[in-house]
C-alpha cells in the first residue's frame, strides 16, 4: 500500500550520520533561539516561557521532568503505548542551543511510544498531554541522555528542554490495527471463485478504505484521505460515510466545489446526520471567507 511507510516510520532519518544523531532518532536542525529562550541556567525552577515566574509542574515528584503548559488541549490524555503526531524542538541546557526539530515538517510522522520515542522523560511528558496542547518540558540528564550523553551532539550530564505540540494521537488498539493495514490489503487484494467469499472480501475492503481515509484525515494528509475515500466510493457509490470523508478531504484541500458536491450527496442519503450538516456549515463559512479575500486581492492586481 503506497504511503503507509511514511506514517509507520519512526523519527530516524537514514540520511543522517548515525554518530551525530541522538539514539532515539531526531534529525538535527540548527535554528535561531526562540523568543521565549532565557539565559543559561543549570537547574531552572521558574517559567522559561514567560515573565510570569510561574513554577513548573513536577511530573515525576523528583524534579526530573518538569512541565509548563503553553496552550491547553482537549479530550483525554495520551494513553500508554499510543502513537502520536507531534511537532517538537529540543534544546540543550542553556535554553538557546537547538539540537533537533521537526517544526518545518508539514506532515509529522506517526510515532509509537516506547518504540519510536524511547527518551524516558519525553514519554512521561507526552503522557500528560491532550490533543492540541503545546508545552515545554525540562528533562534532567537521568530522564534524557544520562551520564554519557550522545556525543558529539549531546554532552554528558546535560539537562535538555523540549517544546512539544501534540497534533493528534491514536490509541494502542487503533494504532496496532493501522500498522497491519498493509498486510490486510495484500490479503484482500486476492480474488475468489466463490461469490459469497468475494462479497465478504469486498465488504472488508470497503471498511478498510474508510478507516484509511479517516486515519489520513487525522494525520492531515487530505490527499491520501481523498484517495481512499474515492476507492470506497468505487465499491459503493451511495456510501454516505465515504462521501463525507471525501467532502472533508476536499474542504481541507480548499477544493470547495468538490467538497460541496460530496457533502450534499451525503446529506441526501442521511439528511439528519449532524456531522454532515455541520461540515456543510463549515464549508459555507470557509467559502464565504475565501470569496471575501478574493475581492480584497483583485482590485490591487
Amino acid at each position: 500500500m503506497a504511503g503507509v511507510e511514511d506514517i509507520v516510520a519512526g523519527w530516524w532519518d537514514p540520511d543522517l550520520d548515525p554518530a551525530s544523531t541522538p539514539t532515539w532518532g531526531l534529525a538535527l536542525t540548527p535554528a535561531p533561539a526562540p523568543i521565549w529562550a532565557l539565559t543559561p541556567a543549570s537547574t531552572p525552577s521558574l517559567s522559561v516561557a514567560s515573565a510570569s515566574l510561574q513554577p513548573l509542574q513536577d511530573l515525576t515528584s523528583d524534579g526530573g521532568v518538569r512541565k509548563e503548559q503553553l496552550r491547553p488541549g482537549t479530550g483525554q490524555p495520551v494513553p500508554p503505548s499510543a502513537s502520536v503526531a507531534v511537532k517538537y524542538s529540543g534544546y540543550l541546557g542553556n535554553w538557546n542551543n537547538l539540537f533537533c526539530s521537526n517544526e518545518s515538517s508539514k506532515y509529522p510522522r506517526l510515532m509509537k511510544l516506547g518504540k519510536d520515542i524511547t527518551l524516558w522523560g519525553l514519554e512521561i511528558g507526552l503522557l500528560s498531554m491532550t490533543k492540541g496542547e503545546t508545552a515545554l518540558f525540562v528533562l534532567r540528564p537521568e530522564y534524557a541522555y544520562g551520564q554519557r550523553g550522545c556525543p558529539p551532539s549531546i554532552p554528558p550530564n546535560t539537562t535538555v528542554l523540549f517544546k512539544v505540540e501534540l497534533l493528534d494521537f491514536i490509541d494502542s488498539e487503533e494504532c496496532d490495527a493501522f500498522f497491519e493495514l498493509t498486510y490486510a490489503l495484500s490479503i484482500l487484494g486476492r480474488s475468489s471463485s466463490s461469490k459469497a467469499e468475494q462479497s465478504q472480501i469486498n465488504a472488508s475492503k470497503l471498511l478498510l478504505f474508510l478507516n484509511l481515509s479517516l486515519t489520513y484525515l487525522k494525520m492531515e494528509r487530505a490527499d491520501r484521505a481523498l484517495k481512499y475515500g474515492e476507492l470506497a466510493l468505487e465499491m459503493d457509490q451511495g456510501n454516505a460515510k465515504a462521501l463525507f470523508r471525501c467532502g472533508q478531504a476536499c474542504l481541507y484541500l480548499r477544493e470547495y466545489r468538490k467538497s460541496h458536491d460530496f457533502l450534499t450527496r451525503a446529506q441526501c442519503i442521511q439528511p439528519f446526520n449532524r456531522d454532515i450538516n455541520n461540515e456543510l456549515k463549515k464549508l459555507a463559512r470557509y467559502y464565504r471567507e475565501y470569496m471575501e479575500m478574493e475581492k480584497e486581492v483583485l482590485p490591487s492586481i
